[in-house]
C-alpha cells in the first residue's frame, strides 16, 4: 500500500473512531449518571498520562517546556481555555442533547477559523440545520445550541492556538500536557462525585474505549495520516466523524435523526470540504511563480 494511500486510510478511521468516541461518552453518561464535567476531568487525566507516556517513549523531553516560564505559561492558557474547554462544552452539548449534535456543531470550527482570518467569510449552513428550515423555531434546546456553538469556538482556539508550542516540543508532548492540565484542574471541584455514579462491566468497558482506543490511538492515527497526505487532504477526510457519530447515535443509542438534520449535516460537511479545497488552491497560487 502506498504511502497515501496508508495516510488516507489512517485519517479515515481516526474520524470514525473519534466519531465513535461522542456516543460513547453518551453511553457512559446515561448509564453511570456521571455528570459531563466529571467525565471530561477522568477523560483529560488519563488521556494526558497516556499521551504523556508515549511521548516519553517517542523519546521526547516531556519535562523542558516546565523549564521555560513564558512557554509555561502559554502552555497553561492553552490547557484551560483549550483542552479543557473543548472538551467540557463537547460532553456537556451531548448531555444537552446527543453525540451527533454535538459533533455536527463542534464541527463548525473550521468556518469559524476561516471567518476570522478571511477577508470573505464563508456562509454558515447551520442555521438550516437547527431549525430545520423554519426560522421561528429551534429543533434543538437552547442549551444545547449555546454549548455547542461554544465547543466550536474552543475547538477553533484550540486547532490555531498552539502551534508554536507544537513546533519547539512536539504534539503529543503539548497535548498531552494541556489535558491533563485541564484534567488536574477539575479534579478538586468534580472528584467528589466519583462516589455516586454507578459501575459495571460495560461502564468500564465503554471508558477503556473512550480513552485509549478513542483518544490516544485515535490522536496516533491521525497525526501519522495527515503527516502524509497533508492537513488540506485530511480535513476533508476527518468528515467522516460526523457522519459516523450520527450513524452510530441511530443505530446504537435509537437517536432520532429527521431528514432536515442529514441534508443540514451535509451542508455543514461540504462546507468544510469547499474550505479544504480552497486552502488547496490557495497553497498552490502561493507556491506558483509569477510571470513578469
Amino acid at each position: 500500500m502506498g504511502s497515501t494511500r496508508k495516510g488516507m486510510l489512517n485519517v479515515l478511521i481516526a474520524a470514525v473512531l473519534w466519531g465513535s468516541s461522542g456516543v460513547c461518552a453518551q453511553y457512559i453518561m446515561a448509564q453511570s449518571q456521571m455528570s459531563s464535567p466529571l467525565l471530561t476531568m477522568v477523560r483529560l487525566l488519563f488521556a494526558g498520562l497516556i499521551l504523556l507516556m508515549l511521548a516519553f517513549v517517542h523519546g521526547d523531553n516531556i519535562f523542558r517546556i516546565l523549564k521555560h516560564r513564558r512557554d509555561a505559561l502559554s502552555l497553561l492558557l492553552f490547557s484551560l481555555a483549550g483542552a479543557l474547554t473543548v472538551q467540557l462544552t463537547f460532553l456537556q452539548t451531548i448531555e444537552k442533547s446527543n453525540a451527533a449534535t454535538a459533533t455536527v456543531l463542534q464541527f463548525l470550527s473550521p468556518t469559524i477559523i476561516v471567518a476570522w482570518f478571511a477577508p470573505s467569510p464563508p456562509r454558515c449552513s447551520a442555521p438550516f440545520w437547527v431549525t430545520h428550515g423554519d426560522p421561528t423555531s429551534l429543533s434543538i434546546s437552547p442549551a444545547a445550541l449555546l454549548w455547542g456553538i461554544a465547543s466550536a469556538f474552543a475547538a477553533a482556539f484550540y486547532t490555531t492556538y498552539p502551534s508554536t508550542l507544537i513546533a519547539r516540543y512536539g504534539t503529543l508532548v503539548i497535548v498531552g500536557w494541556s489535558m491533563l492540565i485541564g484534567g488536574a484542574f477539575l479534579l478538586p471541584l468534580y472528584a467528589g462525585q466519583a462516589k455516586s455514579i454507578a459501575i459495571n462491566g460495560g461502564v468500564l468497558l465503554a471508558f477503556f474505549y473512550l480513552v485509549v482506543i478513542g483518544t490516544a490511538l485515535t490522536f496516533s492515527l491521525y497525526l501519522k495520516g495527515a503527516q502524509m497526505i497533508g492537513g488540506p487532504k485530511a480535513s476533508i477526510l476527518s468528515c467522516a466523524e460526523p457522519l459516523s457519530s450520527a450513524l452510530l447515535s441511530v443505530l446504537l443509542l435509537g437517536v432520532s435523526f429527521a431528514l432536515p438534520d442529514w441534508l443540514g449535516t451535509l451542508l455543514i460537511l461540504s462546507s468544510v470540504v469547499l474550505i479544504s479545497l480552497d486552502s488547496r488552491r490557495q497553497a498552490r497560487v502561493r507556491k506558483t511563480p509569477l510571470n513578469v
